[in-house]
C-alpha cells in the first residue's frame, strides 16, 4: 500500500516534469494532480529533488537488470551489443516520459543526490563499456576508442525520445535496427 501510494505520486510527478518541466513544477502542482494533501508528498518524498532522483533511480536500475540479462543470455559479443541496444531503445521509448525528464533534468540534483546519480549512469555506461571490450578482445571492434563508441550510443539513445514520433512509417524497433547499422557499418572491422 506505501509502496503504491509513492509510485502513484511519483508518476503523477513524471507526467508533470516531462509536460512542464521540473522547474516550473511545484509540490503543490504534484499534490494538485495527484489529488492528495501536499503533507502526503513530504511523507515520501523529503522535497522535489528528492522526487527526481527516485525517477531517475528506479528507471536506471531497471535498464540496469535489462541489459545485465541480456549479457548474461547472449554469448556472441556483437549480438549481445545489438539486443542491448535495442532493448534500451525500446524500454526509453516504452517510458519516454521518464526518458526525457532523466535527460533533461538530472542536472537539477545537488549533493548525495547527484554524485548517486553519476554512479547509476555509470553502471549502465560499465554495461556497455565491458560489452565493447568484449567485442575489442574477440577482434569484432574496428580501430576505434570504445569509450567514443560507448557515448555515440548513449548519444543515439539518450536523444531518441526527442525526434521520434509514433504512428509514422518508423516503428521503435526499426530505428533502434537502423541505429544497429550505423554502429555496425562504422565500427566493425571489414576485411
Amino acid at each position: 500500500m506505501v509502496n503504491d501510494k509513492k509510485e502513484f505520486l511519483t508518476s503523477v510527478a513524471i507526467d508533470l516534469f516531462a509536460r512542464k518541466g521540473f522547474t516550473v513544477t511545484t509540490i503543490r502542482d504534484i499534490a494538485n494532480a495527484a489529488k492528495v494533501n501536499v503533507a502526503l508528498i513530504y511523507y515520501y518524498f523529503k522535497d522535489k529533488e528528492d522526487i527526481l532522483f527516485h525517477i531517475i533511480e528506479r528507471s536506471t536500475k531497471n535498464l540496469t537488470v535489462i541489459l545485465k540479462e541480456i549479457q548474461f543470455a547472449e554469448t556472441d559479443p556483437f549480438e549481445c551489443l545489438k539486443k542491448m541496444i535495442i532493448r534500451q531503445v525500446l524500454y526509453s521509448s516504452q517510458s519516454w516520459k521518464e526518458t526525457k525528464v532523466i535527460n533533461i533534468d538530472a542536472d537539477h540534483l545537488h549533493g548525495r543526490h547527484k554524485s548517486d546519480c553519476k554512479r547509476l549512469q555509470r553502471e549502465v555506461y560499465d554495461i556497455y563499456m565491458s560489452q565493447l571490450q568484449r567485442m575489442k578482445d574477440t577482434g569484432l571492434l574496428g580501430d576505434i576508442d570504445p569509450v567514443v563508441v560507448n557515448f555515440t550510443i548513449f548519444g543515439m539513445i539518450s536523444w531518441f525520445y526527442r525526434w521520434y514520433t509514433e504512428g509514422k512509417s518508423l516503428t521503435e524497433e526499426n530505428v533502434a535496427k537502423e541505429m544497429v547499422k550505423v554502429l555496425e557499418h562504422g565500427i566493425l572491422k571489414r576485411d
